[in-house]
């Protein structure tokens, strides 16, 4: 059995909020089973009850937020856990971990870090000792927010030695893109389509695009990529085929239980849309999210065998394309079939890939969408760009809101988010995922508040044009990056972090800038 207590200030806790709760395994693989409260109990019930499982959901972190976290992955027993003291356990374990794998154990190379770390632990030991199970939860939780807000620094000093290292002789030539919205016409967003954007990301959906079956409506797709053509950006096209809810036209819907009727209507759209596209040699985005099987129930032979086919479509118009295929719900909260799982059935089958797409947008109800912090964000790109199989990654879709959701599972980062949030968190992941030599670029999901899909108030500009935080941060970054950063300076602090003016921490305050 495992079971977590939950206390407050009259005993076992009465209620117990389980937002987005599931259950994890190794390679935080989410797992089938139900997770309850009772009696003061969270109660997981896996439906395998041998291998050790982690609990996911969203918690409440004290200052470092309302977020997505994890225990350890635990074995079961007759004795409940104890809630914060696994949650605060597992963030000390991954500061620890990472101050490994990235040469960082001593520390000297972290000392800001490392003040906080064996603070975090003090607290925890605190914890640990105290005999009243309400003010050992509450130092478990404090102990939980400053590991937090530690991690968050060394994930930040990482970034900024990896960044000198790898631009310290030349600058990025491609790094920062943004998704067209393209039910509006390109010139009537020219003051938020600076020059400092080099990608432009443009769909292609295909119930737009061929409404009915043999019917083709191009004018929307057309006037980006003529715009991109004009303005020298590079283009990413796609999804060809988004496998995601709304994603499929619905004369397309009976063919997804047919493979091989799947697979002509998948030739004949990609065709057509390659053949007119190719002079701009474009990244195709082949398949988005088949493996979330929210469109049809695939199995993993059906998956490979889809993606096969798009890609393979794309390279007999163009055989020299660059095909990339995205993933969905890369912290694995959701997918039947986990993303590595997925991938690595793509590479052991010969599938055509170049690029792997990677989503990151946080603080959405949707599970998966959960807010996540800099750590954990870090941790989840490890996992796909450690991967010597791996192809190298593009950040397809990165955003997060700049004003609080009002369903539950969207969370809080420091504080609620808010345009200083988002500016924040925006530029450090920017920074850290830059900073990863297995990405290639980072795309934001929204342009303007008004414009386009994606997600509610993540834009980089507001709907009346002026620019956010977030904005002004990325194009800063953006700016810096494009010329050699030289060597990282000793002592100054100077790093491409102060120059674009990202925040110092001071962890005795709740703010966007704590501990990152």
């Amino acid at each position: 059995m495992l079971r977590f207590s939950v206390f407050d200030e009259q005993g076992p806790a009465r209620t117990c909020p389980l937002v987005n709760a599931h259950l994890l395994g190794a390679d935080d693989t989410a797992l089938p089973g139900a997770v309850a409260f009772k009696n003061g109990m969270v109660v997981c019930k896996p439906e395998d009850p041998h291998p050790a499982h982690a609990l996911s959901l969203e918690v409440d972190a004290g200052k470092a937020g309302s977020m997505m976290l994890q225990t350890c992955l635990l074995q079961q027993r007759d004795e409940p856990y104890r809630f914060y003291q696994e949650l605060a356990r597992h963030r000390i374990k991954i500061f620890l971990e990472k101050s490994e794998n990235w040469g960082l154990l001593d520390p000297a190379k972290a000392p800001e870090a490392f003040d906080l770390f064996e603070r975090a632990r003090s607290m925890f030991v605190t914890g640990m000792v105290e005999q009243d199970p309400f003010r050992a939860e509450m130092n478990h939780r404090d102990a939980l927010a400053i590991a937090i807000f530690a991690t968050e620094k060394l994930v930040m000093r990482r970034a900024e030695w990896m960044l000198h290292a790898r631009y310290g002789k030349a600058g990025a030539p491609r790094a920062l893109g943004v998704r067209a919205p393209i039910e509006k016409a390109p010139d009537l967003l020219r003051n938020a389509l600076s020059k400092e954007f080099d990608i432009i990301s443009v769909p292609t959906p295909w119930s737009m695009i061929e409404p009915t079956q043999g019917r083709f409506v191009w004018d929307q797709v057309d006037r980006w990529m003529a715009w991109a053509k004009q303005s020298g950006r590079h283009v990413i096209a796609g999804p060809l085929f988004d496998a995601t809810a709304g994603g499929v036209p619905g004369w397309m819907r009976p063919a997804l239980a047919d493979p091989s009727r799947l697979k002509d209507r998948l030739y004949s759209f990609i065709s057509e849309v390659v053949t007119r596209y190719a002079p701009l040699n474009p990244i195709w985005n082949t398949v988005s999210g088949v493996h979330l099987n929210e469109v049809g129930a695939f199995s993993i032979e059906n998956m490979v065998q889809a993606t096969r086919h798009a890609g393979v479509s794309v390279r007999q118009v163009r055989k020299d394309a660059k095909v990339m295929v995205e993933i969905g719900d890369p912290f694995c909260d959701v997918a039947e079939v986990g993303a590595i799982r997925y991938l690595r059935a793509l590479v052991a089958e010969g599938v055509p890939l170049d690029l792997v797409g990677v989503p990151v947008v946080i603080g959405e109800g949707t599970r998966g969408r959960g807010t996540r912090d800099l750590m954990q964000v870090a941790a989840m790109l490890e996992r796909f760009t450690s991967r010597k199989e791996m192809p190298p990654i593009i950040i397809t879709a990165c955003g997060a809101p700049s004003a609080p959701g009002s369903d539950a599972g969207s969370g809080s980062w420091r504080e609620p988010w808010s345009t200083r949030t988002q500016g924040a968190w925006a530029s450090m992941l920017f920074q850290i995922a830059m900073a990863n030599p297995g990405i290639h670029a980072v795309v934001w999901d929204r342009l303007k508040d008004d414009s386009g899909t994606g997600l509610r108030e993540g834009g980089l500009f507001a709907a009346d044009g002026s620019p956010k935080p977030a904005a002004e941060r990325l194009l800063l970054t953006r700016r810096k990056l494009r010329s050699a950063l030289g060597p990282l300076p000793g002592s100054t602090g100077a790093g491409v972090g102060a120059a674009v003016g990202a925040p110092e921490p001071n962890s005795s305050r709740s703010s966007p800038s704590e501990g990152a």
